[in-house]
C-alpha cells in the first residue's frame, strides 16, 4: 500500500513485486479504499506498538553477550 499511496500505478507495483498478480494488487487497493479508516487505525496501532517495544529494548540492560560484542 505504501507504493500505491506514494503514487505508483498498479503496473509499477507489479514490476517491483513480480510474485504479485495485478488481480491481487487491484483487489488489495480496492479493499484498502473501502476500509481505509479501519486499516489506517490498525496500522497506526501497530506502529505505536512496535515503537513502544523498540523503546523498551533501548532502555533495557544488554545481555552479557551483547556487552562483550560491544
Amino acid at each position: 500500500m505504501n507504493y500505491f499511496l506514494e503514487g505508483y500505478f498498479p503496473e509499477e507495483i507489479a514490476a517491483n513485486f513480480p510474485g504479485l498478480s495485478l488481480d491481487k494488487i487491484y483487489g488489495t487497493i480496492i479493499y484498502y479504499l473501502h476500509n481505509r479508516t479501519e486499516i489506517d487505525a490498525e496500522l497506526a496501532r501497530l506502529i505505536a506498538w512496535r515503537e513502544a517495544r523498540h523503546q523498551e529494548w533501548l532502555a533495557s540492560e544488554p545481555s552479557p553477550r551483547v556487552k562483550r560484542i560491544r
